[in-house]
């Protein structure tokens, strides 16, 4: 009878025991796998650059992430840099941001960092992320906070067809004049000069910033104008706009820039050797170039030359794609962890495979195209084109398409900047 009852209390203790292990091993299961880990997530993806090689590159990180994180959707989604803006400002007001968005180099970023709508990545980027280089990591800072996650570099050069001015005689200009008479050689032969897609309000204004790197030797007063130090109505200005005017009425600029995008109407130009040169273009975009050029003729890149013969040749440049994290994203940790795949080293494979230059220090194999050793030469020399402040940005933007499109001259378009300068 009491081993009959011992072995009942056996059984039941066995029995509790058994129950207690398969609790625990789901539990165990639980843990590991944890019930947000089986979740399905969607982090949204936003960027204005659907052309060139960009895609390309998201793509690459999209499915190296969606490999690691079976139950992770990126959802990337383009818009054209004319909408851009209005529609994330909409998203941004109405607290339905995408999870990641890219932003643009200029004033917008200034005002978002503060608007409290993004994310301070400061503490973040010590965490997985490469060692951005020192000038990138200032040029990101807000208010001694980093707010955004580069991607990577790029130069504003020139293309140029080799092959036209080959079978023109014409060589590369080291001189605006140089630069004024070649394009008149052209014209002879029914050609346009440089192709501007000034539509994208952005493209003009970096006309005139290209001149700036040459009126200003010091390359510091579009900064200190910028932070109010000295007025916008300063010579270097002056002379900057002056030359820009005059590229136009000169004939260097090829008609009917405002009506035409950066990368559809004025790259066309160019692809289809209307025009034998097209501006701006930078590693955002050559890829795009070069196989709409196919074999028809070989291309390569300068800058704006300088005013007079033996300067340097000074292109302009800085951060190219960066991205940003929304306060409203759900899914913090998943974003940026992402983000750390885009800017890995199979991201910074992915990068050089395109001809684009990685934020940090690449120690890869991938071989060198000689376009692309011609953009990273240029990107030690390269000089500023950003202006933080939102109101002066826009005043050079719509007074470079005054000018472009004959309606405005330099001391207005000067006028227009102290004006801006002050609101």
């Amino acid at each position: 009878m009491k081993r009959t009852v011992f072995f009942k209390v056996l059984g039941l203790g066995a029995l509790f025991f058994l129950v207690g292990l398969v609790v625990f091993a789901t539990g165990t299961k639980e843990s590991t796998g944890t019930a947000a880990a089986k979740q399905n997530v969607t982090l949204e993806f936003w960027s204005w650059n659907n052309e060139g090689a960009y895609p390309a590159v998201h793509e690459d990180a999209q499915k190296r992430f969606e490999k690691d994180h079976p139950n992770v959707t990126i959802k990337r989604e383009y818009i054209s840099y004319a909408d851009y803006l209005v529609k994330l400002k909409a998203v941004l007001a109405g607290g339905e941001a995408p999870d990641m968005f890219q932003i643009p180099w200029s004033g917008e970023y200034t005002e978002l960092a503060r608007s409290g709508k993004i994310v301070d990545l400061t503490e973040y980027l010590k965490k997985g992320f490469p060692d951005f280089f020192p000038n990138i990591m200032k040029a990101i800072s807000v208010d001694g906070k980093s707010w955004s996650v580069p991607l990577d570099l790029n130069t504003l050069q020139i293309a140029y067809n080799k092959t036209m001015f080959a079978q023109m005689g014409i060589s590369v200009p080291k001189t605006r004049d140089e630069l004024v008479a070649l394009s008149k050689k052209l014209a002879d032969k029914g050609k346009f000069g440089v192709a501007l897609g000034t539509k994208d309000l952005w493209a003009g204004a970096d006309v005139f910033f290209a001149q700036v790197a040459y009126t200003d030797p010091t390359h510091t007063k579009m900064a200190q104008a910028d932070t109010g130090k000295i007025s916008w109505d300063s010579p270097e200005f002056q002379k900057a706009a002056q030359i820009v005017a005059d590229y136009q009425k000169l004939g260097v600029i090829a008609p009917g820039a405002n009506s035409m995008d950066a990368f559809v109407g004025a790259e066309n130009l160019f692809v289809q050797q209307q025009a034998a040169m097209f501006y701006p273009v930078g590693n955002f975009v050559t890829g795009g170039i070069t196989t709409a050029v196919g074999q028809n003729f070989e291309w390569s890149l300068f800058p704006w030359p300088p005013l007079v013969a033996g300067d340097t040749a000074l292109p302009t440049g800085g951060v190219a794609e960066m991205f940003v994290v929304s306060k409203d994203s759900k899914n913090l940790d998943t974003a940026l962890e992402f983000l750390r795949y885009m800017t890995n080293d199979a991201g910074k494979e992915a990068l050089v495979k395109n001809d684009f230059i990685p934020s940090s220090t690449y120690k890869g194999t991938t071989s060198m195209t000689d376009l692309y050793k011609n953009m990273l030469d240029a990107q030690s020399k390269s000089q500023s084109r950003v202006v933080y402040n939102t109101v002066v940005y826009t005043a050079i933007m719509n007074g470079m398409q005054g000018i472009y499109g004959g309606t405005l001259e330099p001391a207005a378009f000067i006028d227009s900047l102290v004006k801006a300068a002050k609101q």
